[in-house]
């Protein structure tokens, strides 16, 4: 199975991307099919047994539309023969109007001037008698209607991508937004040169040279201006790429250095990188030493420091020394273009919530399309007369906006989706951002989560007159936690490096991940871990009872089933948790701890920082069962808090799984949204986001829905009829319907403006 993403071109609306999701959800093979209009982005799953990327090019093809691939990922998010690094011009959606992307060329920009110019003169000449400059020759019906038709010309010329696809489109009965217009358009042309045709009747009737070419410039203009603001919308991507450097240098084996271009690093080459240079590729430290900026990756703007054996990742600032480095990933499996592709996923991802827009998307034109048919029949039958009929008919074609419906959810995406990458909070999907903005339980995992994960070594106990002495039985508890990865593990590995002892051999060491260890050292059997793991085993506190340590985390040590030893060591809250779990409580977000610490420990934790409720003693199974067990009996949105690995379970099980610094590994499939940096403000961060987005979006979708149902019977004459109220004239009619897609952009962009919670 594999993930295809393809660039579309020709989309205008919402209707053309139902029929190219009708279409590809047709072929064998195709599953999880979405058309994204913001970005102009067609994904779905394909079975590669039986769908490949050329059928589906050539099925969207036979809709009227191109399609280009430009992504093939695993479903596993691991690149397959040709991995996506995405380039900035396959991330500017295409226009469509206008035949030309956001990068439009100057002759092309003209071309619109010229059309808007037109507009003018041709509304001018129109409706001369309304303004007090006269025209400078005589005011002869058919002089003026002539004048009218060449001032159309230009505005036809520059708008005729609008006609080609709409009645492209209305022949495959697949009518798109295009075809209202260039419908309502023709007719109107049609219909002023049918009555300059009539004998005696053309100069004494209302022409509609001018309503048509109003329409289209207004269509073009809005066109523009939608599309300079998807440009603004798409700019995180555009940012993020252009911090690749375009250059590096090499280092060979004599020392020398050599400018490249980026593209020519290879796996182990050598880098030199100077202060002020990023660093050009993801990599080891081999010589040197300075500090780097990366807050690209994690949104923290504190310096890192680095020297030799410490990774840096490409696109970050190197500050001060220079430092020599060896280059481990390349290309598309940097850092940061791991992170690109999972934002032009997430961002290309459909959410829940804009499945109603998506169903009424797919009947909508041939909705309008009746709506004009009935009004024209209406008002011409009822004695009105054929040009009220019309009037009616073209001012419904053109009000119509599908256009808004699409753009309500997936603009906002791409602006929320953005705006999070820039704080270092990567959102994996629109399904996870819907569901995180509605979070009302956040369960963190405690050690490493909610504490530093370094805990303090504090004290050894040992049985008094035990066969071994203390830094014997150290080295021997220290040989076998060694072998293990747990943090008081290396609490205790730390301690006998500090005391400078030697580590025994060990054999058959076995791990029970949430009890303990054992194994075998210099001929005995050791069992470290808790007090009920050691009591499943039979060791049981005799003469000897090792003392409380409160507040303290344990492992207790037993040697040939004896109690001989107690290790405690103290995990100190981390410094911004208080103000992170106040912040959640502060937008109404219980606050649970899971954790398989002593039950005291955790409660001296919670109480420091303010958690609500602490759940300890458990297994890494447990967990799972408890945030499904919180899922079914409080019918809470629940979010698992987590380092991505360990927490997986429980992470895969809550309705968003949130992985806490993992900027190193950014495609957690665990987890829903990654923090990659390592400050517990970024969870309220994260649900403020979204919710914020998820506001706008509803926002959006409540405009577009509202616009269209007052517009389009406004536009009828609805209103007229019943109520003698105003109608609306054809020309104002696609000025709304222009201004219906920009108030949806300009409120999503609203989102770039956000800033996270201060504690």
């Amino acid at each position: 199975m594999s993930r295809l993403t393809f660039d579309i071109t020709g989309m205008h609306c919402a209707s053309c991307a139902a029929t190219i999701e009708r279409s590809v959800s047709k072929l064998a093979g195709a599953t999880d099919v979405y058309v994204n209009i913001a970005a102009n982005k067609l994904t779905l799953t394909a079975d590669d047994q039986i769908l490949s990327a050329p059928e589906v090019a050539d099925t969207v093809k036979s809709c009227g539309y191109q399609a280009v691939l430009v992504s093939r990922t695993g479903m596993r998010s691991q690149p397959l023969d040709d991995s996506f690094l995405p380039t900035t011009e396959e991330l500017i959606p295409s226009n469509s109007g206008l035949g030309f992307a956001l990068g439009e060329r100057p002759a092309q920009r003209r071309q619109l001037a010229i059309a808007l110019v037109a507009a003018a003169l041709l509304a001018y000449v129109a409706m001369h008698d309304m303004f007090a400059f006269k025209l400078p020759f005589p005011d002869l019906g058919r002089f003026n209607a002539l004048v009218q038709i060449i001032l159309l010309l230009p505005i036809l010329l520059a708008g005729r991508g609008i006609f080609k696809t709409g009645f492209r489109q209305l022949a495959r009965l697949t009518p798109n937004m295009d075809s209202l217009i260039a419908l309502g358009a023709a007719a109107a042309i049609l219909y002023s040169a049918m009555l300059l045709l009539i004998p005696h009747r053309g100069d004494d009737r209302h022409l509609y040279f001018d309503s048509a070419g109003m329409i289209i410039a207004l269509i073009l203009l809005g066109r523009y201006l939608e599309n300079r603001s998807k440009h603004q919308a798409s700019s995180a991507i555009r940012e993020l790429m252009e911090l690749a450097p375009a250059t590096a240098t090499l280092v060979d084996a004599d020392n020398r250095e050599k400018r490249i271009g980026a593209a020519m690093i290879r796996v182990n080459d050598r880098l030199r990188v100077k202060p002020g240079e990023r660093y050009p590729a993801d990599g080891v430290v081999e010589e040197g030493r300075s500090t780097a900026d990366e807050s690209m990756i994690s949104g923290e703007s504190i310096p890192v420091e680095k020297g030799p054996g410490s990774t840096v990742t490409g696109a970050a600032i190197n500050l001060d020394g220079t430092i020599t480095m060896r280059a481990t990933q390349i290309g598309e499996n940097t850092v940061l273009a791991r992170i690109i592709r999972l934002i032009a996923e997430a961002q290309s991802s459909r959410p829940p919530i804009a499945r109603l827009a998506d169903i009424i998307s797919r009947y909508f034109v041939w909705g309008v399309l009746a709506t004009a048919g009935l009004s024209f029949l209406g008002w011409t039958l009822s004695g009105a007369g054929l040009e009220t009929g019309l009037r009616h008919a073209l001012a419904v074609l053109v009000i119509a906006c599908p256009c808004a419906l699409g753009l309500a959810t997936p603009i906002a995406l791409i602006v929320g989706i953005g705006r999070g990458a820039g704080f270092g909070i990567l959102i994996k999907s629109g399904s996870a951002l819907e569901s995180a903005g509605k979070i009302q339980t956040v369960v963190f995992d405690k050690t490493g989560t909610l504490t530093s994960g370094n805990p303090n070594f504090t004290g050894l106990h040992t049985k008094p007159d035990g066969p071994f002495s203390e830094d014997e039985l150290f080295a021997m508890v220290a040989a076998i936690e060694k072998q293990s990865n747990h943090p008081l593990g290396r609490a205790i590995v730390r301690e006998a490096k500090r005391r400078g002892l030697e580590l025994p051999p060990t054999q058959d060491v076995q791990a029970e991940p949430g009890h303990g260890l054992q194994g075998r050292v210099n001929g005995h059997t050791l069992l470290l871990g808790t007090q009920r793991f050691l009591a499943e085993r039979g060791v049981l506190p005799g003469a000897w009872s090792p003392p409380a340590c409160p507040g303290q985390s344990l492992i207790y040590v037993a040697v040939d089933g004896e109690l001989l030893a107690l290790l405690a060591a103290v995990d100190q809250p981390r410094s911004d948790a208080a103000a992170a779990v106040d912040a959640l409580h502060r937008m109404g977000v219980k606050t649970i701890m899971l954790t398989g610490d002593r039950r005291q420990v955790a409660a001296e934790i919670a109480n420091q920082i303010g958690i609500d409720d602490i759940r300890a003693e458990l297994l890494p199974s447990d967990k799972t069962l408890i945030v499904q067990d919180i899922q079914k009996t409080e019918k809470a949105i629940v979010a698992m808090v987590g380092d991505g690995i360990n927490d997986a379970p429980a992470m895969s099980q809550a309705d968003v799984g949130i992985a806490i610094g993992a900027g190193a590994d950014v495609a957690i499939e665990s987890a829903d949204i990654v923090l990659t940096g390592r400050q517990l403000m970024d969870v309220a961060a994260a649900i403020a986001l979204c919710r914020a987005t998820l506001g706008v979006i509803q926002q959006n979708l409540f405009w577009a829905f509202a616009f269209n149902a007052a517009g389009i019977p406004l536009a009828s004459g609805v209103f007229t009829a019943l109520f003698g109220g105003p109608s609306l004239r054809p020309v104002f009619a696609a000025l709304a319907m222009a201004c219906s897609s920009l108030v949806v952009i300009g409120n999503a962009l609203r989102l770039r403006r956000w800033r996270p919670p201060q504690p």
